[in-house]
């Protein structure tokens, strides 16, 4: 069995990206609203990660995607890192499987993550702490699932034009 060799200066580009996105996100976008919904690009990071470059780069990634969120968002703390880093494993090991690196496959990895992470949140924070109902989670979760899938494009582009720059596509 081939060890994988991580490229640390690739992963430095993305963590540079991700921290480039989290700062605009909630600083600039964190009030902004379409119809309700807030646009969360940060989890596209892990599925472009893990869809270009393989399961441990989705890992790496997830854990720092999970580390902004464990910063900015309320939940508990250590779960985000731990969600992203399984769902970068695991889709990297999917990409590699079973999809190409088209648009297609980042827009159904990136929906998955989104309704993935929504679930969790209800289960695990929304409904022991808050009581929230369901179908409005659902609702928000939708919601923000399709912005986010219709914006992915942003996080898309670069981190291949990165995975390229660095890897041997």
């Amino acid at each position: 069995m081939q060890r994988e060799q991580l490229s640390i200066p690739k992963l430095l580009c993305y963590a540079l990206l991700v921290l480039a996105v989290y700062v605009v996100q909630t600083s600039l976008l964190g009030a902004w609203s379409f119809r309700g919904y807030h646009l969360d690009l940060l989890p596209a990071f892990v599925a472009a990660a893990a869809l270009w470059d393989g399961p441990m780069e989705g890992a790496v990634t997830g854990i720092i995607v999970g580390v902004f969120y464990d910063l900015g968002f309320i939940g508990i703390d250590g779960l985000y890192p731990l969600f992203f880093l399984l769902f970068g494993l695991v889709a990297g090991a999917l990409s590699r499987l079973a999809l190409s690196r088209s648009y297609v496959s980042m827009l159904m990895m990136n929906a998955c993550e989104m309704v993935l992470l929504g679930l969790m949140r209800y289960l695990v924070y929304l409904l022991p702490q808050k009581g929230a109902s369901f179908s409005l989670v659902l609702q928000q979760v939708v919601g923000g699932t399709l912005l986010s899938c219709l914006l992915c494009f942003i996080v898309y582009w670069p981190v291949g034009r990165i995975s390229r720059r660095f890897g041997t596509h």
